[in-house]
């Protein structure tokens, strides 16, 4: 009796195990060819997830997914959530939060995110990248570098990567055309956007930020 009672506890926990396994992978897909690296340390000391050949077949996959996200045609505009829960670090994640946050609590006053990270501008077509190079700093920190292809439009991208969770996340984006650097701009308007709004309501003028 105690044995059937063992195996069927142990059925139930693998089947626990399934479903949450398939619930994480209906996110956003990856793409056949870059499933998350797993960190492991060879005999010189250096990570096997650092491999520059993973980290571009990483980058690879995560902009196939964004192409998928963001249809040639589509009438509904696409949530980048699911882009970021998937691909983006927790410290990322939480500078949005707290940009929608602020941008909450003063509607009507205008919101920082005018355009897209993930695609570099408002509007989209097929979204493609070239050129793609990584540079590798150590163990949980690389750059990875390319050209953005949208509606025709070709804009020289920066993401900042980290291992983190035993993949490569995008923890900033930054549009190296147009000099925008995304987190530091987050930082700088959440920095900022107290002390500027209580001049405007001083003023009764508008206050433009320097933000993409």
């Amino acid at each position: 009796m105690d044995m059937r009672k063992n195996i069927l506890f142990g059925c139930i926990l693998l089947a626990l195990a399934s479903c949450g396994n398939k619930d994480k992978g209906n996110i956003i897909p990856l793409g056949n060819d870059a499933p998350p690296v797993e960190e492991a340390v060879t005999n010189n000391g250096t990570s096997d997830s650092a491999d520059p050949e993973l980290i571009t077949d990483r980058v690879n996959a995560i902009y196939a997914a964004v192409a998928e996200a963001y249809p040639e045609i589509n009438d509904i505009t696409p949530s980048n959530d699911q882009l970021d829960d998937a691909y983006c670090t927790g410290e990322w994640k939480t500078l949005v939060q707290m940009v929608n946050s602020k941008d909450a609590e003063n509607m009507g006053r205008g919101g920082f995110f005018d355009s897209d990270y993930w695609i570099m501008g408002q509007d989209w077509g097929k979204i493609t990248i070239s050129n793609l190079k990584v540079d590798v700093k150590d163990n949980t920190h690389a750059n990875a570098f390319f050209t953005l292809h949208n509606l025709g439009s070709q804009t020289k991208v920066q993401l900042e990567l980290v291992f983190e969770h035993g993949e490569w996340l995008i923890g900033n984006f930054i549009d190296e055309t147009h000099k925008v650097d995304w987190k530091k701009n987050m930082l700088k308007y959440l920095e900022k956007k107290g002390k500027e709004l209580q001049e405007e309501s001083a003023n009764d003028g508008i206050i433009e930020y320097d933000v993409p």
